[in-house]
């Protein structure tokens, strides 16, 4: 696919993402930590580890492990028992395809879900920091939610006057609670909603296997009006009719 062509479908998908995001603000969410305890926070913030492997065709495969350690409300960080005595992590993953446009490298997700999960005795990790499959630990932990439809999403890496400058923003859509994720995210009702997970990464080549880190924030927004579905949905449509014309 011609490289104008595929910016061209970026900046269409990129606008749209941004009509949708005004149109969907992100939402306040209570938690039940337990003992009384509730939390109303509008996103959580932590960390994650990557594995990013391309194909050599322009296609890659990625898979996290995230931990989240505080919540916010507005800009004020909010003192809770999440990472005193008790943590919060995701796996997400997306394959998609990657190119670039002068010194900016575009990376775009096709498929890809998103989990999350309550670690109630805090002891959860990697055995391994360079191996995002490597979990310890998690024989009591909890499936609170899930996703497995990706939505608008981007991951971009420019590098100006020699500073490298990285982002990444992805949707994922119809994301369910489960029984115990039921108890745990006590508010809005029914907690009918879709996840963005946003952050950046260190830089990497776009060859072979890497492994990549970077700080990350989930925040959540309500389901949009079907029109608005529909119209997302077309832009998305696009990109892929235009990377099947390469």
């Amino acid at each position: 696919m011609k490289i104008k062509t595929l910016v061209k479908s970026l900046a269409l998908t990129a606008g749209l993402a941004a009509s949708f995001t005004a149109s969907a603000d992100f939402v306040e969410f209570t938690v039940d930590e337990g003992n009384g305890n509730l939390v109303t926070a509008d996103k959580i913030n932590g960390g994650y580890v990557e594995r990013i492997t391309f194909d050599g065709a322009g296609n890659f495969s990625a898979s996290a492990f995230a931990t989240f350690g505080q919540f916010f409300l507005g800009s004020n960080s909010l003192n809770t028992g999440l990472n005193n005595t008790y943590s919060l992590y995701a796996t997400f993953n997306a394959d998609g395809y990657a190119d670039s446009e002068g010194n900016v490298d575009f990376f775009v997700g096709e498929t890809g879900g998103f989990s999350i999960f309550m670690d109630p005795n805090n002891d959860t990790g990697l055995s391994d920091d360079d191996d995002v499959s490597s979990i310890t630990g998690d024989g009591e932990d909890m499936l609170l939610g899930f996703s497995d439809t990706i939505g608008n999403n981007v991951g971009t890496s420019t590098t100006i006057n020699g500073q490298t400058i990285t982002a990444f923003q992805f949707d994922f859509m119809n994301f369910e609670l489960t029984e115990e994720g039921d108890q745990y995210f006590v508010a809005p009702t029914p907690f009918s909603m879709m996840v963005n997970v946003n952050g950046d990464f260190d830089a990497f080549a776009q060859a072979g296997t890497q492994i990549t880190r970077g700080d990350v924030s989930a925040q959540f927004y309500e389901v949009p009006e079907p029109s608005t579905i529909a119209v997302m949905a077309l832009g998305l449509l696009g990109l892929g009719a235009a990377r099947r014309r390469k």
